[in-house]
């Protein structure tokens, strides 16, 4: 009998990419133990260094924009994520400070909607307001600390992730062997263009994918760079139907997805404010990284401790100082 991984003559693009990315379905730990979580949390951490929980992004984010004049009803918010059901936990807390998103993304997280949907999106932005992009790429955590693998709900154990770019990745493994026998479908054929265009992105970096020490750790960095890329090009290309005077935040990084009950991380890897023309006006991203480490219960405290004495100097009687 053939092994598992054995490729086909003549095999359809859809048929390949589904028989590698779902190679190992349904293995590993399904439930979660205290020992799992804290495996979880120490691998995020370790593997993606400066990683931040969803929930700190959001308020992280808010922070270090309100003094450079973003106020969220006055923000347009907009991502490029990937599809992926395990993606939303991000995109729900950013909501949760801006309001609704307008959405850019196709599979893998990149920015699919293109031109005209960057076009679209910059007349949405409100007048004389701003704008904040977060985009990237997603990988995996389970419960056995397993990079490029998640627990999902309903499974009896944990699968692959991000899908689509662990499908491209065997897609160049298998160009890198001269293994040319795959069928992609025709330009005109929209049926399966994004993975047609994430595997001819990837294949520029098949030397540091073969290369890597780990490839499941290198794999959402690599993707990251073909979004990086493919979103300067449009943003570029449609500068000039972004409103003038607008800022643009753009934050972008490696969502690092895990099982459900334990907290969803985010590293960010460049966090620029813009002008309206596309001009890094100011780097972010250490202040981020720092603002996203910080004590959660401290910040909750310190801001309460400051809303009262705001309060009670609002209240304090006007009294006129009285000379003897």
């Amino acid at each position: 009998l053939p092994r598992k991984d054995t490729f086909k003559m003549d095999e359809s693009l859809h048929t390949f990419t589904m028989k590698h990315a779902f190679l190992h379905e349904d293995e590993g730990s399904a439930h979660s133990s205290a020992t799992s979580v804290i495996k979880v949390i120490s691998n995020a951490k370790s593997t993606f260094p400066n990683a931040i929980t969803s929930v700190q992004l959001a308020r992280s984010v808010q922070e270090i924009l309100k003094p450079n004049g973003f106020s969220p009803p006055d923000t347009l918010l907009a991502t490029s994520f990937c599809c992926d059901e395990v993606c939303r936990d991000l995109e729900d807390e950013l909501r949760g400070v801006f309001g609704q998103n307008f959405h850019l993304g196709g599979i893998a997280g990149f920015p699919f909607g293109g031109n005209a949907a960057f076009g679209a999106m910059s007349h949405h932005i409100p007048t004389r307001g701003n704008l904040v992009i977060c985009f990237g790429p997603h990988v995996g955590i389970d419960f056995d600390g397993v990079v490029g693998k998640v627990n999902r709900r309903g499974h009896s154990g944990s699968g692959t992730c991000c899908n689509t770019a662990i499908g491209s990745l065997a897609y160049v493994k298998a160009v890198s062997k001269g293994k040319n026998e795959i069928r992609s479908p025709a330009l005109s054929d929209p049926t399966d263009a994004q993975q047609v265009f994430v595997d001819a992105m990837l294949l520029e970096h098949t030397d540091r994918l073969l290369q890597a020490k780990d490839e499941m750790v290198e794999l959402p960095h690599a993707v990251f760079d073909c979004q990086d890329k493919l979103l300067k090009r449009i943003m570029d290309k449609c500068a000039a139907d972004v409103p003038k005077g607008t800022k643009i935040a753009l934050l972008g990084g490696i969502q690092v997805n895990t099982p459900e009950g334990t907290a969803e991380y985010f590293m960010p890897k460049k966090f620029h404010l813009m002008n309206s023309d596309g001009v890094v006006e100011k780097d972010l991203l250490e202040e981020l990284v720092i603002e996203g480490h910080k004590d959660i219960q401290q910040v909750i405290r310190e801001k309460r401790l400051q809303e009262k004495m705001d309060s009670l100097t609002a209240n304090l009687a006007d009294v006129p100082i009285m000379e003897f």
